[in-house]
């Protein structure tokens, strides 16, 4: 029995050789002196490789043979496919950093308003009653207004979260008295203001800041089409290579501050 086991592998060895020295392929037929020999051994290579209950001994052959040579090659390019296309769906799947809207980490007020403990002790009640991280708050702050509370710009937008005229008005104040209040007050104004939008904490506050009405939005949806007058005073807020201003690319900006 053991010298037909050694001879099956000397004929399996021998057929596998003369099939890949004939041509140098892999794949190469034998000659008819080849098949009648193997014929004879036993060891003709069948057109298809029978099914695992139906073969047996000898007459899987050179078709098994050349199959377990074929195989690791085989494997390593199936398994570098599989890398390949497994990064390129990961790289698909991955935001770009830019899009990062999570406010991790922490962060810390600038500059007076690091050491006005009425200031920060009305952040961190704002905090626990919306639901929002601290960090989250500053950022907005920074992106905003830079901590500084007396800041305007050219479009009236006052104070720390630079609120705007018109919502002003709906609070119940003007942009001139936003200016007179402490910081404290002014977050105290920030609470009402997120209370006027029936603020949710599954929402960024970047929306909140820049187009409130679209919070509940999808992130691809667009607030501000490129070319309009928000898209010029807005760069920041833009997606990639200057397209148009969207949920995700507002919170985006906020999310970035302070890196």
């Amino acid at each position: 029995m053991e010298q037909g086991k050694f001879a099956y592998r000397a004929n399996l060895e021998a057929a596998r050789k003369a099939l890949l020295d004939r041509t140098g392929s892999k794949y190469a037929g034998s000659t008819a002196k080849q098949q009648l020999e193997q014929q004879k051994e036993g060891l003709m290579r069948p057109k298809a490789r029978p099914a695992p209950e139906m073969s047996g001994g000898l007459s899987e052959g050179i078709g098994l043979a050349l199959m377990e040579a074929m195989q690791p090659a085989a494997e390593e390019t199936a398994a570098e496919e599989t890398a390949v296309k497994g990064e390129g769906l990961e790289s698909s799947l991955r935001p770009e950093p830019r899009y990062a809207t999570e406010f991790k980490g922490t962060y810390k007020p600038s500059g007076d308003l690091a050491s006005d403990l009425e200031f920060t002790a009305s952040i961190e009640k704002l905090s626990k009653k919306r639901g929002i991280s601290t960090s989250e708050l500053y950022k907005v702050i920074q992106g905003e207004s830079g901590f500084n509370p007396t800041a305007r710009n050219k479009s009236g937008a006052t104070g720390l979260f630079q609120i705007m005229p018109d919502s002003a008005k709906e609070l119940g104040v003007s942009t001139g008295q936003i200016l007179k209040m402490t910081p404290a007050q002014q977050v105290d104004l920030y609470d009402k203001y997120l209370g006027r939008w029936d603020y949710s904490s599954k929402n960024r506050l970047g929306i909140m800041q820049a187009a409130p009405a679209f919070a509940n939005r999808e992130p691809e949806a667009v607030i501000y089409s490129k070319g309009s007058k928000a898209w010029d005073q807005n760069p920041g807020w833009r997606e990639l290579n200057d397209g148009p201003i969207t949920v995700r690319s507002i919170n985006s900006y906020y999310a970035r501050q302070g890196k």
